[in-house]
């Protein structure tokens, strides 16, 4: 996607090799009428972990699943860096250092647009199972070991090139007449409003942007 962070306006169109989409600014992450896209539900697989976390979810389930997650990283504080985020959150979550393949795999395929292959859901299955099961707690842990993956790595080789682009460039949101946008991350690379990333802190330490 080309860098057009300077000159873009709501309502912008991202014409793509296979898609057109309307780019949005970041404000619109404010408006509770923009809402993530929706997920079905799914028994097991990636599936199951996109309906079970709050970043896929409005309403009640996101608000009792973002204080899961939370409340999760809080206990996680501050831990030893290691090899990797993945390594370090494993470490710290006290789950077997072998999980880090399943996290890059699963990683691969979290976003609701990603293809899903059996290897990934195979994965999906194993950290869940490793997490402790088909819970709610469980999903969280998921979520934060998927979340800190891509995009802290992205992030650390930003900081290392001195790039201040952000580490994941878009998000999406439904528009209230139900069509689907892109939105510039540009101004808020942490997200912004009630989808905002709880893991900021974490994932700048996680980085060696902050203290520790």
């Amino acid at each position: 996607m080309p860098d057009r962070s300077d000159d873009l306006t709501a309502g912008d169109i991202f014409r793509g090799e296979y898609n057109v989409m309307e780019i949005a600014r970041s404000d619109v992450l404010l408006d509770l009428a923009f809402t993530v896209p929706a997920v079905p539900e799914a028994s097991a697989g990636v599936g199951w972990v996109r309906c079970m976390v709050p970043r896929f979810c409005e309403g009640k389930a996101h608000a009792r699943r973002r204080a899961l997650t939370e409340r999760l990283i809080a206990l996680i504080g501050r831990p030893e860096r290691l090899s990797s985020p993945a390594a370090t959150l494993l470490a710290a979550m006290g789950l077997p250092p072998g999980l880090e393949g399943a996290v890059a795999v699963v990683a691969l395929a979290y976003q609701p647009h990603a293809p899903v292959s059996p290897e990934a859901d195979a994965a999906a299955d194993r950290l869940v199972a490793s997490c402790g099961g088909r819970t709610e707690e469980s999903a969280a842990l998921v979520c934060v070991l998927l979340q800190a993956h891509a995009a802290t790595l992205t992030l650390i080789a930003r900081l290392k090139a001195g790039d201040g682009a952000p580490a994941v460039p878009t998000t999406r949101r439904v528009a209230p007449d139900g069509h689907e946008v892109l939105v510039d991350l540009a101004a808020a690379p942490f997200g912004a409003g009630r989808h905002a990333c709880p893991g900021q802190a974490l994932a700048l330490y996680l980085a060696g942007a902050s203290g520790g």
